[in-house]
């Protein structure tokens, strides 16, 4: 496996500081990068990092796989809360994608992520080769049957903790960090039902910042149902049959409207799909991944023709950038 870290200056926006982001790159081999796709993984939250999604550098058989950690998360810098947005989060994947002068990405974003990818999607169509979204809402009315969920499945200390989310009012990572905690059985299925997981530890904590901007502000009033008959590349839609945080009744609206999707619902998880059914899960994402790069039958992937030379300067810029 070929793994390398970069750290990316993006430039200041009228709404955003400037600020320096970092992404890590997954690919089976350095060959790759020049005849792979390129799958960026949109963590989700708001707050979760590259190191959330270890897991899924298992799809880098079918696709050179990019990690971003978001505004104040991860490995990235921190500056001013009220940047971390759903609106910069979109912008800066773009940036990214400029900097590895990328014509053509595929889209993979889990939660909060996949709200994301539905943004970018609509803001930059001629992007986006193929999208997949993963425990999404298209709106912010996931927030309205999580409440309900919640009340109707939750222990009193579930409910009690949730206050806080609604609020987005954690003071700390720390906090944040007990709030998943005392969550657990919500997110997972068979966590909920005394059955092993087995899913490799993070090595950045959860960062309550972002979630507070989320939670406390856009994610309340964020809303692209109306324009999702929009989205015309080929979609995959994943959801778990109970996730009580994004409800698949949001899952279903999406499929009910994007024109060219495939929609699955697995049973026996929740939101943590990756934590219930990672076979079914990834083996899904894998197979879409494979039947897109056959219908392409070819490999665009970059903004000019000297592929290799791009790689080479990945690679370059790679090794240069690397840390640890």
């Amino acid at each position: 496996m070929w793994i390398k870290d970069l750290f990316i200056d993006i430039p200041k926006r009228d709404n955003a500081p400037e600020t320096r982001l970092h992404i890590r790159i997954v690919c089976e081999n350095e060959a790759n990068l020049d005849k792979m796709p390129y799958v960026f993984m949109l963590p989700g939250g708001p707050g979760a990092n590259h190191s959330h999604y270890k897991d899924y550098e298992c799809l880098a058989t079918t696709g050179n796989m990019v990690f971003i950690d978001p505004r104040g998360c991860g490995l990235s810098e921190k500056n001013d809360p009220s940047s971390y947005t759903m609106d910069n989060y979109i912008r800066d994947v773009d940036e990214i994608r400029k900097y590895l002068n990328l014509e053509k990405i595929v889209l993979l974003g889990k939660s909060y992520g996949a709200m994301c990818a539905l943004g970018y999607t609509l803001a930059y169509p001629k992007y986006v080769s193929s999208l997949i979204l993963a425990a999404g809402s298209p709106s912010f009315r996931n927030l309205e049957t999580a409440r309900l969920n919640v009340e109707k499945r939750g222990s009193l200390a579930q409910q009690k903790v949730c206050e806080q989310l609604w609020e987005g009012t954690f003071k700390s990572d720390e906090e944040l960090d007990h709030f998943f905690d005392v969550m657990d059985s919500m997110y997972s299925w068979r966590k909920r039902h005394n059955l092993p997981v087995n899913r490799p530890a993070p090595d950045y904590i959860f960062a309550h910042e972002p979630l507070n901007q989320g939670f406390g502000g856009f994610l309340r009033t964020f809303n692209y149902e109306d324009r999702l008959h929009e989205i015309t590349c080929n979609t995959l839609i994943l959801v778990g049959e109970e996730d009580w945080i994004t409800d698949k009744k949001h899952s279903e609206f999406m499929a009910n409207r994007i024109p060219n999707n495939e929609y699955l619902v697995f049973e026996g998880a929740d939101h943590s799909l990756e934590s219930d059914v990672p076979g079914l899960f990834f083996a899904s994402i894998e197979s879409f991944l494979k039947s897109q790069c056959e219908k392409r039958n070819s490999h665009h992937f970059f903004q000019n023709e000297n592929k290799g030379e791009k790689a080479n300067l990945i690679a370059d810029e790679t090794k240069k950038c690397t840390f640890g």
